[in-house]
Formats: C-alpha cells, sequence, structure tokens
C-alpha cells in the first residue's frame, strides 16, 4: 500500500513539475518575443534618425547658398574721389553706382567746383579716379578741357569716353592706374611720335602695361 501511494505521488510531482517546465518555456518564449519586437523598433529609430539629419543639413546648405548669393549681389566698389569736393576720399558703393552717387559720399561738391565736363550720370567701376575740376582750373586751361569732352562724345558715340589723343592731364589721370606722371608721359609721347592711331598704342608708352591697359580700355577713344 505504501509502494503503491508513494508511486502515485511521484506520478502527481512529475506532472507538476512538467507544467513547471511548460510554464519556463512559455515565459521564455514571451521575454524572447519581447526583446526581438524592442529591438525592431530601436533599428527603425536608428534608420529614420540620419534621415532627419540629413534633411536639416540640407536645409542648412540651402540657407547658406541663399546667403551667398545675396552677398554677391551686393558687391561693393571703391571709388577714389578728388577735386573740388568738400571730403576728398575713397568710398564705398554698390557696383553700378553712378558719379553723382560717389560725390554726396565725398561731402558733395564744393562752392568752386565746375561740373560741365562731368558726366554725374555715368556708371563707375572698381578702383576709379574721379576728379572734379574746379571753375578757375576750366578757365586757365580754357576750351580745350570742355573741347576734350565733346570730341570724346563725338568720337565714340557715347557719353564718358575720354580721347586720349586730344585729352590734357588732368582728364587723363580721371582713367584708372594713370597718374600725373604717367598722364605726361601720353602727352609727350603723342607729341614725339604723332596721334594714336588706335586704343592699343597706348601700350607703347613707358609705364602702361597690359594690365593697366584692361582696367581703362573701355573708357578711351582716339
Amino acid at each position: 500500500m505504501n509502494q503503491l501511494k508513494w508511486m502515485k505521488e511521484l506520478n502527481v510531482d512529475k506532472k507538476l513539475l512538467l507544467k513547471v517546465i511548460a510554464g519556463v518555456i512559455i515565459l521564455v518564449i514571451a521575454f524572447s518575443m519581447y526583446l526581438a519586437r524592442n529591438s525592431d523598433s530601436e533599428d527603425t529609430v536608428q534608420v529614420l534618425i540620419p534621415k532627419e539629419e540629413n534633411h536639416i543639413q540640407e536645409g542648412n546648405e540651402a540657407e547658406e547658398d541663399v546667403s551667398t548669393a545675396a552677398i554677391v549681389s551686393e558687391k561693393e566698389i571703391l571709388i577714389d574721389v578728388s577735386g573740388a569736393v568738400n571730403q576728398p576720399a575713397v568710398v564705398e558703393l554698390k557696383e553700378g553706382s553712378r558719379v553723382f552717387e560717389a560725390i554726396e559720399l565725398a561731402g558733395g561738391l564744393s562752392k568752386d567746383a565746375d561740373t560741365r565736363s562731368t558726366n554725374l550720370a555715368q556708371v563707375l567701376t572698381d578702383g576709379e579716379k574721379l576728379y572734379i575740376p574746379t571753375k578757375k582750373e576750366l578757365e586757365e586751361t580754357g576750351s580745350s578741357y570742355l573741347q576734350t569732352k565733346n570730341t570724346s562724345v563725338e568720337a565714340s558715340g557715347s557719353a564718358g569716353l575720354i580721347n586720349i589723343n586730344t585729352a590734357n592731364s588732368e582728364t587723363l589721370q580721371q582713367l584708372t592706374g594713370v597718374g600725373p606722371s604717367t598722364a605726361e608721359k601720353i602727352i609727350r609721347y603723342r607729341t614725339e611720335n604723332g596721334n594714336f592711331k588706335t586704343i592699343e598704342d597706348i601700350k607703347n608708352v613707358s609705364g602702361i602695361g597690359e594690365k593697366t591697359f584692361e582696367k581703362f580700355k573701355n573708357k578711351i577713344t582716339v
């Protein structure tokens, strides 16, 4: 009887053990599935984050491009304004500015200024020298100064060009890169050798090379 009872109890313990094992297996499977789901979620986040970062980076690059374009469109130029102005100076203007705007930044015209020989509407270029003569200077040079301007206009068909065959020293000094010394060399050269036949002939003057010629070639005529 005791042996039979013991065997029954053993069978009961085995069934209980099997239930416990089955429960453990179920828990392990459930836990594994939970981990797998979390792993898939993390992978999804890891994939999405770089895309968002790329989008932000592309946006920043677009903003930088716009800023660069704005800077380029607002290019500044420097103009040396001297002569009969209240505050002779090197002034800074936006590209495409005109002579009258440079004069305003230089304090405006002085009382003895004479603009009959100056094209106030002319568009300026970077590095240009703008000289405003006085009434006295024009009187001393007589009509030759004004005649130089008129001849330049007639020969070129547009205002603002300087005739290098008739221009005096002051007029020639309005050309970028031409100072008093170079202006006198130009006058001496044409006196000794005759008038320039082409604008390129001015490169024969000592001190005027290709680089200097490039600066004012669009502002001269013969």
